[in-house]
């Protein structure tokens, strides 16, 4: 005989509307205004420690939610007003109701106090490492829709697939935000529009690259059209016509420089979209890692060799190890055209093991780490093996930096020091630095 059980009918309880008043207690470090509600915490755009918010909806799981302010029934001193007139619409900003100032000791924060539980050891927190917090931005993905042959370019409008045109935008580098209404001007005359993918505008330090993705071949008309206006703003003009490859159609290759290099990129490679806190976040990495002449030193997820050339103008001897075959052949070049013979670059997938590498062999007495946002986690048990007197890691992503720091205090490595980056201002997003020392 089979017995069937049935789970008791976990009692409702009122599902928060627009009419619940919720009283915001905090801020989380994407600026998110913290409350909670019936037993569940609630993270609230749009909203200040204080204040006294109706909601809407945005998502709703067992443990948490998320909602977006629509009503202020109290207000904080401190809400000020945006400087753009599209927040809230366009989704390229999440904090500019909040203080400079708020904003950055909201992120420092919230990141030294997740450190701080896990090492007995008193951590160094440096001040913040800050530059301007408009026109930074020297790279950008605009979208494109088509309706009724009416063109917009812009970003994605907040929690909606819908595009904001721009016709100027306040985190773009000056030279880019200047290009947007001649842009517009240009796609609206488009003979193929429904075969407009998407724009990439990148600011190097020798041209503005334009990259333009196209569903298919660029009709001669467009194509004709494309080429005077790339000549005309002295662009450096790329297409891809199909996935994966791309067309330079005119204008110079793109670099910028640093520490008296001057690094080569291709459009698509990863290159910090501020390029000045680039440069000082290089010139911390350099410190913290104390290079001597005698120093070997290994830098994992190296891209076309940001960190790793400056370190072989004062190291001994570095090893790059990069997952992109593309960004290694460049880092190559770059390390030809700087004249450093000192250097080696090579391509090894990081999230898999990699101990029968050539390189992996090699003896290394610091390392720096700069990965992507799911952090080195696989990488970590290797690297504490060589055991170096030096770890600095670079993250864009809190999550996975506690995860790995905790990993390394783990294998016997002390956080000495940590330093926030306001790479992004007005976002949600956190980049940091920090060096490890052997215990």
């Amino acid at each position: 005989m089979a017995i069937f059980y049935s789970e008791k009918k976990a009692k409702k309880t009122a599902k928060p509307t627009a009419c619940q008043p919720f009283l915001i207690e905090g801020l989380d470090y994407q600026g998110l205004g913290v409350a909670k509600h019936q037993g569940k915490t609630w993270f609230i755009e749009n909203a200040l420690p204080s204040e006294e918010v109706e909601i809407r909806i945005l998502d709703e799981k067992r443990q948490y939610g998320r909602g977006q302010a629509v009503r202020f029934l109290k207000k904080s001193p401190l809400r000020q007003t945006p400087s753009c007139e599209l927040y809230g619409k366009c989704g390229g900003c999440q904090m500019q109701h909040i203080p400079l100032d708020l904003q950055r000791e909201t992120k420092q924060q919230a990141l030294f106090q997740r450190l701080q539980k896990f090492q007995s050891k008193p951590i160094q927190f440096e001040p913040m490492i800050v530059g301007r917090d408009k026109g930074y931005r020297r790279r950008a993905r605009l979208s494109i829709s088509v309706q009724n042959q009416q063109v917009s370019l812009g970003f994605r409008q907040q929690n909606s697939q819908q595009i904001i045109p721009l016709a100027q935008c306040e985190v773009l580098a000056d030279p880019l935000s200047a290009l947007l209404p001649a842009l517009q001007n240009l796609l609206s005359e488009w003979q193929q529009k429904k075969r407009l993918g998407h724009i990439e505008l990148v600011q190097a330090d020798n041209t503005i690259v334009l990259l333009l993705r196209h569903l298919g071949a660029v009709n001669e008309a467009d194509q004709e059209r494309l080429l005077t206006f790339a000549r005309h703003y002295h662009l450096s003009l790329f297409v891809m016509c199909e996935e994966d490859r791309i067309e330079h159609w005119s204008g110079e290759l793109p670099y910028y420089h640093i520490h008296g290099l001057k690094l080569a990129f291709s459009v698509r490679d990863f290159i910090q979209i501020n390029g000045e806190l680039n440069h000082k976040m290089v010139d911390h990495a350099l410190q913290w890692l104390d290079l001597q002449p005698q120093d070997r030193v290994l830098d994992l997820f190296c891209g076309m060799g940001n960190f790793t050339l400056p370190i072989a103008q004062r190291a001994g001897y570095v090893v790059g190890v990069e997952g992109v075959a593309e960004m290694v052949a460049q880092a190559h070049q770059n390390a030809v055209t700087s004249g450093l013979k000192n250097v080696n670059f090579y391509q090894t997938n990081l999230d898999e093991s990699f101990v029968d590498k050539e390189w992996a062999a090699e003896s290394f007495n610091k390392i720096l780490l700069d990965p992507a946002r799911n952090g080195a986690y696989f990488a970590l048990d290797h690297l504490c093996e060589l055991n170096p007197e030096r770890i600095v890691y670079v993250s864009c992503n809190p999550a996975t930096l506690v995860r790995d720091a905790q990993k390394l205090v783990e294998k016997g490595y002390f956080l000495n020091k940590v330093a926030m980056i306001d790479m992004f201002p007005h976002t949600g997003h956190l980049e940091s630095i920090l060096l490890f020392c052997k215990g």
